[in-house]
């Protein structure tokens, strides 16, 4: 009888040992925090074979989709085209009064007087006397892209107001109201101008480096013609030079972009592609 049961007890033994091996369940690793790790290695495994994990790890397959928008390129040092007219207007007013007394040759005698503008802060005297009037234009365009980078108002009819105390006829603030835009090859560029309302108290109109004329105080509206001055294919721009030098307030009223008898609108944001 007690030679049975030794046999029976080996038995059991040899039982429960080889269910240890065949159920593939091994004691997970200190510090892991699986109570177990399932593995389906056969038995003559080499100790240095990679796991699964690590094969995934070295695969050249593109991240997975964060929702994160991607990194964008530099932009170019020129706007791109947009579909249609313009971006938008870069509109620049600092509020800062800039004395108007320490020239002779350009004494400021009245509202909106032209010779305000040789004192504009970008340094380039509103092309007033200038030798190089192309390169100047590009001075005044680059000193209110470094400070208004991207268009903040849309193309249409613009009005623009802001109330000032500025000191009469020594002191003025300017207001860079500018513009880039494009003109087809095959389009007519006699039908494109400027016009404008009443402003208070004068503008300075350029194109291209061409000063087109002026308007003042209490001078009603007036209207450019483009036609002469565009360039087709290419990049134009517009810059009106808003001065206000002398008490209360400052404003340009109804400015737009015509084409024939057709207001030219367009928005502040970049086109897609």
């Amino acid at each position: 009888m007690q030679g049975m049961r030794l046999v029976v007890l080996v038995a059991l033994c040899s039982g429960c040992t080889e269910y240890g091996v065949s159920g593939k369940m091994v004691p997970a690793a200190a510090g892991d925090t699986a109570s177990s790790v399932e593995t389906d290695s056969p038995p003559d495994s080499p100790p240095d074979s990679p796991s699964s994990s690590d094969t995934a790890e070295d695969t050249d397959a593109p991240p997975a989709d964060t929702g994160e928008p991607a990194e964008e390129d530099p932009p170019d040092e020129e706007p791109p085209r947009p579909d249609s007219f313009s971006l938008g207007w870069h509109i620049l007013d600092d509020g800062v009064w800039v004395a108007t007394t320490s020239s002779p040759d350009h004494t400021v005698t009245s509202h909106g007087d032209v010779d305000t503008y040789w004192y504009e802060p970008s340094g380039h005297h509103g092309l007033i006397g200038s030798t190089d009037p192309a390169g100047d234009f590009e001075g005044m365009r680059d000193y209110v892209l470094a400070r208004v980078p991207t268009p903040t108002h849309a193309l249409g009819n613009l009005h623009y107001y802001r109330d000032t105390d500025v000191d009469t006829l020594t002191h003025a603030t300017f207001t860079y109201i500018m513009c880039d835009f494009w003109v087809d090859a095959g389009d007519d560029p006699s039908l494109y101008r400027l016009q404008t309302g009443p402003v208070d108290d004068g503008i300075q109109v350029i194109v291209n480096g061409n000063i087109l004329g002026y308007l003042r105080l209490d001078g009603g509206g007036d209207s450019w013609n483009l036609g002469s001055i565009i360039r087709t294919d290419a990049r134009n721009t517009l810059m009106v030079t808003l001065v206000d030098n002398a008490l209360n307030n400052k404003f340009i009223q109804d400015m737009a972009f015509f084409r024939g008898d057709i207001m030219v609108t367009g928005g502040p944001i970049v086109p897609p592609g």
